[in-house]
C-alpha cells in the first residue's frame, strides 16, 4: 500500500521531542488526518459522536405509509396483498379516505376494513372496469376530516433500535537502544516513522472492517459480548439490516449480470421507492477495480477528440441518474469486483468508544527495547440500512 504525506507528523506536533516526554499520547488526530486525505470510502464517512458502550444503540423512527397492494373484486372490496392485521391496515387508511388505483383514474372511498378486505365504494368514477385492477399500488391522497370528529387514533409507528458492536483496532511497535541511536537514510525519527506506518495499516484495516465486516456470531445471534468482538460493516447491514442471520430483507439489492447504466438507475430507483434519496440524502457509489473499467466505457463513443489532442483513455468519476441526482464516483482497492456500492453518507458515521480513540500507549521496557502499543475501538453506524442505501452484486 502506498504511503501518503507525513506532514501531519511534523515536529510540534507529534514529533519525538513530545513523544518521549509522554507515556500516553492521543494519536486520533493523526488517524483523523490520514482518512481526511483519504480518496477511498473511508475519506467518504464522516465521524460520529463518541459511543458510550461496546454495543452502540440508534433509533430509526419512520413516516407511516400512505400506499399498500392490492387486488379488486366484482364487490367494491380490495384483498390486501402484503398487511396482515387490521392494526397495521389501521395506521394507513381510515373510514372516509379517497384511494385512487396507480396508473389509473379510479379513485374510492373507503367505507370500511378487516386484516385482510377493505370495502369501498366508487368516487366520482365508474366502476366498470374495478375488477381489472390486480397487484395494483393505492395511494391514499386525502383524509377528509369535519370540523365536529372527534381526534382521529393515534397511528404512529413504534421507533425502531438498530445496533453494532465496538472492535478493537491495535499494533505494537518496539525500538532497541542500538536502534533508536542510529542515524538512518531517508528517517529522521524512527519511533514517528514506525507511528505512521502503524496507523496506515489501520486505516486499512478500518476500510475492510467498514466495508466488508461481519458482527460477531456465536452460532445462534449476533454478540458483542466477546473480548474479540467484530464489528458489522456497510455490505452485510444492506443484506441483514436487522441483524437475525438471514438476507429475506435486502429489499434494495438485487441480481444485475453485466454493469449497465440502466442497472445503476433501476437500483437508484428501487431506493427512491423505498424511501430513500431524500431531500437530506447525500449518495456516492464505490466499486472496485474491475466495475470502474466498465464505468468509464459508459458512451465513451460520445467523446470528442480535436487534433493534436494528447490525452488518451476514459475516466468517469460521477454518475449522473435518470432523476438528476449526481453520485460521485468512489473507487475502493478493498470493494468485491462483483459488486456496487449506493452509499448515503448522511447517514453513516464511524464512531469510537468514549476515551479510547486512536492512541498509543509506552509499554513496560524489555531490557534495552522500548515497546509502544497503537490501538482505538471503533464501530459504524447505519441508518436506515434497508431503505437509503443499495447494493448491485454478482456483477460479471
Amino acid at each position: 500500500m502506498a504511503l501518503t504525506s507525513a506532514s501531519f507528523m511534523a515536529e510540534g506536533g507529534y514529533g519525538s521531542a513530545l513523544l518521549t516526554k509522554l507515556d500516553k499520547l492521543d494519536c486520533s488526530q493523526i488517524l483523523s488526518a490520514v482518512l481526511k486525505a483519504d480518496r477511498e470510502l473511508l475519506g467518504h464517512i464522516k465521524m460520529g459522536e463518541s459511543a458510550a458502550n461496546i454495543e452502540v444503540n440508534w433509533i430509526e423512527d419512520e413516516l407511516v405509509a400512505n400506499t399498500f397492494t392490492g387486488d379488486a373484486t366484482t364487490s367494491l372490496s380490495i384483498a390486501l396483498n402484503v398487511l396482515s392485521t387490521t392494526a397495521s391496515i389501521g395506521r394507513i387508511i381510515r373510514a372516509g379516505d379517497i384511494l385512487v388505483a396507480d396508473n389509473s383514474e379510479f379513485y374510492f372511498k373507503v367505507v370500511g376494513y378487516t386484516a385482510s378486505l377493505l370495502s369501498v365504494s366508487a368516487y366520482g368514477c365508474t366502476t366498470s372496469l374495478f375488477a381489472a385492477i390486480t397487484t395494483t399500488t393505492f395511494k391514499v391522497i386525502s383524509k377528509p376530516y369535519a370540523d365536529l370528529d372527534d381526534a382521529s387514533d393515534d397511528i404512529s409507528k413504534g421507533r425502531t433500535k438498530r445496533r453494532n458492536f465496538t472492535q478493537v483496532f491495535e499494533r505494537a511497535l518496539q525500538i532497541t537502544q542500538s536502534r533508536k541511536g542510529m542515524d538512518m537514510e531517508a528517517v529522521s525519527d524512527e519511533l514517528q516513522h514506525q507511528i505512521k506506518l502503524r496507523t496506515l495499516e489501520i486505516k486499512r484495516e478500518l476500510d475492510l472492517a467498514v466495508l466488508l465486516g461481519h458482527a460477531y456470531w456465536d452460532g445462534s445471534y449476533y454478540t458483542g459480548t466477546t473480548e474479540k468482538r467484530t464489528m458489522q460493516g456497510i455490505i452485510k447491514y444492506i443484506r441483514d439490516y436487522d441483524l437475525d442471520n438471514t438476507y429475506n430483507d435486502d429489499t434494495v439489492t438485487q441480481v444485475s449480470g453485466a454493469l449497465t447504466v440502466a442497472a445503476i438507475n433501476a437500483l437508484l430507483y428501487k431506493i427512491w421507492d423505498a424511501g430513500g434519496l431524500d431531500e437530506t440524502a447525500d449518495p456516492i457509489m464505490v466499486v472496485g477495480g474491475a466495475q470502474q473499467r466498465v464505468i468509464s466505457t459508459f458512451d465513451k463513443e460520445l467523446r470528442r477528440v480535436e487534433q493534436g489532442e494528447r490525452q488518451v483513455g476514459y475516466y468517469k468519476n460521477v454518475f449522473l441518474s435518470d432523476m438528476g441526482i449526481e453520485l460521485p464516483v468512489v473507487l475502493d482497492r478493498w470493494m468485491n469486483s462483483d459488486m456496487l456500492l449506493v452509499l448515503d453518507r448522511s447517514r453513516v458515521a464511524l464512531r469510537a468508544l468514549q476515551g479510547d480513540a486512536w492512541h498509543m500507549e509506552k509499554m513496560a521496557k524489555t531490557g534495552r527495547s522500548e515497546k509502544w502499543q497503537i490501538s482505538g475501538q471503533y464501530t459504524l453506524e447505519v441508518r436506515n440500512a434497508d431503505k437509503c442505501h443499495g447494493l448491485l452484486y454478482d456483477l460479471t
